[in-house]
C-alpha cells in the first residue's frame, strides 16, 4: 500500500468573498409584456416550462458551468425565472427540453408581472 504525504501547506483553501455590487436594474414593464408575448409564440423558453427543477441547469448550461463568484453575484439578485431565446438553442437537447448556451433571468417581482401578462394573453386567446 502506498501512503501519500500531503502537507497542509500543499492544500489551498478557496473562499468566495462577498462582493458589493450594484443591483441589476429592474426590467421595464413593456419588456416583460413583450417577453410574455414571445413566450406564448414559442420564441422564448423559460424555466417555468420545466417540470423537474433539477433539470434547469441542464437546460440553461451557464447555470451549471458558472464559477462560484458568478453564481453568488447572480443569487444576490434572487432570480426566480430563467429564460433564453429559442433561436439560441443548441441543435440537441436533454430530456425533451432544448439546451442553451446563454441565459437571462427575472427577479420574483418581475416574474410575477410577466406571469400576469402571460395569463392575460392566454385569457384573451381563450375568449376568441
Amino acid at each position: 500500500m502506498v501512503k501519500l504525504n500531503i502537507d497542509k501547506e500543499d492544500i489551498k483553501e478557496y473562499k468566495v468573498n462577498k462582493k458589493s455590487r450594484k443591483k441589476r436594474p429592474s426590467k421595464p414593464k413593456q419588456f416583460l409584456k413583450e417577453l410574455a408575448q414571445q413566450v406564448y409564440r414559442g420564441e422564448v423558453f423559460t424555466s417555468f416550462q420545466i417540470q423537474n427543477p433539477n433539470d434547469i441547469p441542464s437546460v440553461f448550461m451557464p447555470l451549471m458551468l458558472m464559477s462560484p463568484d458568478m453564481g453568488q453575484g447572480m443569487h444576490q439578485d434572487k432570480p426566480c425565472m430563467f429564460y433564453s431565446y429559442m433561436k439560441d438553442a443548441f441543435p440537441t437537447g436533454i430530456n425533451g427540453y432544448p439546451m442553451f448556451g446563454s441565459v437571462a433571468y427575472l427577479t420574483r417581482e418581475e416574474a410575477e408581472t410577466f406571469d400576469d401578462y402571460y395569463k392575460k394573453i392566454e385569457k384573451a386567446i381563450d375568449e376568441v
